[in-house]
Parts: structure tokens; C-alpha cells; sequence
């Protein structure tokens, strides 16, 4: 009677505890909510361009990695969903061409989030649709520091409330985020280097002798002001001649009459700042018909098969400034090797740039944000992307982390770049890379000395 009464006792704690767990078990849908639908992300490119096309292509290679990985969790329609994009051609990335494909991606496509922008000029004009309409956007290529900090957040750029570019929609701003460097952050690089490295190599008695040559638009005017900024800030011993053009303009007309005036400057160092398809030129110009036998250094956005082609060997010895080199061999980093390899299988024949770099790292940022915040709610997705920790991809950050800082600094990473200096690989017929510097305090890259190229003429 007792082992009858015993073992009555044990199933009815059995079937208690089985009851109590089904109570403490959170209760989901069985079923996929009918609200499901692929998760829509605007990328938003010149896709007229090089760089554009490189950003396309590895943002669907971005894609279709996710989507075969079983797509996006969303905890709200409790299933995985797919990601799709819709193709947002700024065509030249000209402010006046810039804004419209935004409105129509945000208005009629109705895009979850936004991915891209690549010039500073037009993505200043079409991020204010999203930041007037309140949709998450991780610029991956715009390097102007007002992308970000234009708001009260970002102390409005340091041109106060009514500065021409301010922007006093704090919560606005607040979708707005930075995954690329910045001008402060490269030009602080450049000139670093220059005085910690070519400086004693030929100016130990004397300040270093630099132009810059920019040109006349929110890229080249950011990257002209961050390198007298830190030039001053750091009390450096280099001596800045500065020099701009219309962009549009030196296209048809050439660039002669601007090296030849950069030239009487007797330069120890050149530092160009333009885009891919006419940085080589005027480095050739430079070099070949004006006879400014210098150091000529690009900076990241030339990262991108058309600079080393068009640049040929020209470039012997010439420098760039870099976060992230695929066309290293061997690289030096594997996450980046094993990228160029996927690209190459997806894409053959076609190299990856660094633009593409980025947009590949945000589309697997936005994965992480929303499957994090469970729900493609704007306002959700964005505290979700301001509280990023993940471990770094191909854009080497000095945590290790992706991560966005929410100081002055207003919502932007910390990647570690570097100083490339370019080789003519006569053989085979194409330039190669090393790095041959990087910031102290960061990840040791180097690998090889700068030396001067053949040919280098010092300032006189």
C-alpha cells in the first residue's frame, strides 16, 4: 500500500513540474506571422562608376551569403526572411543627382534601412531624406565628418546651429551612422607619417615641405581642413602649400597649370586628394610632364582596380593611404584573402576594392541590428546598430570590435589604416603593394621600409 501510494506521489510531482514548465515557457506562434516579407535594404551607389559597381557587387554577395545562410531571424514574425536590394543610383554622386533615388527608395520602395553613399557632396544632400523620414543608414563611404557630426550631437560640425550644413533634428541625425574613415582620420595618418618617417630622410634640418592638391568640393575641402588641423594640433614640422580645382572643370581642361604652380612650391611630398579615375592622372601629369619628380600619396577611396590600372607604372614608389588592401598577395590579413575569394568565384576576372569592403561589412552589420532588435521598426533597428559589438570583418577596427561612438566623434568606428607604398612589378605588368607604416598604438602591419622612389627630386 505504501510503494502504491509512494509511487502515486511521484508522478503527480512529475506531471506538476511538466505542467510548470509548460506555464515558464515563453508561448511563440507555432506558425510564421503574416506579416513576414524579405527584409528591404536600399543600396545607395553611383553605380555608373567603378566604385559603384564594386559596392553593388559586394553588396550582393553580401546578400546572398546571408540569404543561403538561412536569411534573417525576426523575432516578431518569428521566422527567417530573406534579404532583398533595391538598386539606389545617385549615378555621379553629384548633390543635384544624389537626392532624388533616395526620396523614391524611401517613399515608394519603402526601404527598411539604407546602405552606401559614397561622395560626401551627395551624400550630405540625400542623407536628409533619411534623416527627415527616420530610416537607419550606414554611410560606407562618404568620408566628410559632417555625415555625422552635423547635429547637436556633433556639436554641429563645429560651425554651430547655423552653419550651412547643420542640422538641429537631433533624432534625425540620431539614424544617421559613419562605418568608413573619416577625413580626420586619414589625414591624420598622412601627415603623421610624413614626419615621423620622410621627414628625417630629407628634411633633418628643416620642415617638411607638403602640397596638397584637392579638389574643390566637400571631399577635397574635409580633407584639406583635417590636414592643416592636425598639422596645427600636433605643432608638426611640415610646411602646407594648398591648392584646389573644380573637379569638373579639370576634367576637360587638364591638371598642368595646377601641378606647375605646386611645383614652384618645391615639395618634398604631394598629397592628392580626388577620386579613382583621375588621382593616376594627375600623378602621371605630375610625374611625366610638369617633371614634379616627387612623393605622390592617394588616399583610401583609390583603393579599386581602376587606380592601379590607369596609374600603371607611374606608380613605382608612390604611396597610399589604406584600411584594407585586396590586392595584396600574399595578404595580410586571411578574413580578407578568403573574401577576395568568394568575390572572385561570384565575380571572375573582376578584383574587389575597398568600398565594396565596407558595404560588404554594414550589410552583415544590419543582420546583426535586426536580429537583435527582432523587429524591422526603424526607431528599434537604430538603438540596435548604435549598440553594435561585433568582432571586426574586413575593415580592422583598434578594439577589435565594430563598435559606434556616441561622443562628439557622433556615431562613427575606429578603423586602423595604414601607409602602402606601390611597386611595378615589371614581369607580369601590374603595380603590387606593402605596407610600410602604420600609427603607432595600432595593430604592426609593416611590412617593408619606405624607401624614395627612383627618380625623387626633394624640395630645393
Amino acid at each position: 500500500m505504501q510503494r502504491k501510494l509512494l509511487a502515486i506521489i511521484v508522478v503527480v510531482i512529475i506531471v506538476v513540474a511538466a505542467v510548470a514548465a509548460i506555464e515558464l515557457t515563453p508561448k511563440t506562434p507555432s506558425t510564421p506571422s503574416a506579416d513576414a516579407r524579405n527584409i528591404v535594404i536600399g543600396l545607395v551607389a553611383p553605380l555608373s562608376t567603378s566604385i559603384g559597381q564594386d559596392m553593388s557587387d559586394a553588396a550582393q554577395l553580401a546578400a546572398k551569403e546571408i540569404n543561403d545562410a538561412g536569411g534573417i531571424y525576426v523575432k516578431d514574425w518569428n521566422t527567417n526572411v530573406n534579404v532583398s536590394i533595391v538598386n539606389v543610383n545617385t549615378i555621379d554622386d553629384a548633390p543635384s543627382n544624389a537626392k532624388t533615388p533616395v526620396v523614391q527608395a524611401v517613399e515608394s520602395e519603402h526601404v527598411d534601412m539604407l546602405i552606401g553613399g559614397y561622395g560626401s557632396a551627395g551624400t550630405l544632400a540625400n542623407e536628409v531624406v533619411a534623416i527627415d523620414d527616420k530610416v537607419p543608414y550606414i554611410i560606407t563611404g562618404a568620408s566628410n565628418q559632417l555625415v555625422t557630426r552635423r547635429g547637436p550631437q556633433g556639436n554641429y560640425g563645429g560651425f554651430g546651429v547655423n552653419g550651412a550644413n547643420s542640422i538641429t533634428d537631433s533624432e534625425g541625425v540620431s539614424y544617421i551612422f559613419h562605418y568608413c574613415t573619416t577625413t580626420y582620420h586619414y589625414s591624420k595618418t598622412v601627415v603623421d607619417f610624413f614626419a615621423t618617417v620622410m621627414k628625417p630622410m630629407v628634411a633633418p634640418d628643416r620642415n617638411f615641405s607638403l602640397a596638397i592638391l584637392y579638389r574643390n568640393d566637400a571631399f577635397g575641402q574635409g580633407v584639406d581642413q583635417a590636414t592643416k588641423y592636425w598639422i596645427q594640433n600636433e605643432s608638426l614640422p611640415i610646411t602646407l602649400t594648398e591648392r584646389n580645382y573644380d573637379p569638373t572643370t579639370a576634367k576637360t581642361s587638364g591638371y598642368q597649370t595646377d601641378l606647375t604652380a605646386v611645383a614652384a612650391s618645391h615639395p618634398d611630398a604631394v598629397f592628392i586628394v580626388d577620386n579613382p579615375d583621375q588621382t593616376p592622372l594627375i600623378i602621371k601629369q605630375g610625374w611625366n610632364e610638369v617633371g614634379l619628380k616627387s612623393v605622390y600619396i592617394a588616399v583610401e577611396n583609390n583603393q579599386d582596380p581602376t587606380f592601379y590600372n590607369l596609374l600603371g607604372s607611374t606608380g613605382d614608389g608612390q604611396l597610399l593611404e589604406s584600411k584594407m588592401d585586396p590586392f595584396m598577395t600574399p595578404s595580410y590579413s586571411q578574413v580578407v584573402q578568403t573574401y577576395v575569394e568568394n568575390f572572385n568565384k561570384t565575380y571572375p576576372h573582376v578584383m574587389p576594392g575597398m568600398m565594396g569592403a565596407d558595404t560588404y561589412d554594414a550589410f552583415y552589420i544590419a543582420k546583426d541590428a535586426i536580429t537583435r532588435a527582432g523587429t524591422v521598426n526603424k526607431t528599434e533597428v537604430r538603438d540596435a546598430i548604435e549598440n553594435t559589438n561585433m568582432n571586426q570583418m574586413l575593415i580592422q577596427t583598434k578594439t577589435g570590435k565594430i563598435q559606434f561612438s556616441t561622443g562628439i566623434n557622433y556615431h562613427e568606428i575606429d578603423p586602423v589604416t595604414f601607409i602602402e607604398q606601390l611597386k611595378w612589378d615589371s614581369t607580369n605588368s601590374h603595380l603590387t603593394s606593402q605596407i610600410v607604416w602604420s600609427p603607432s598604438g595600432s595593430t604592426n602591419l609593416k611590412q617593408a621600409n619606405f624607401t624614395l622612389p627612383t627618380g625623387y627630386q626633394p624640395a630645393q
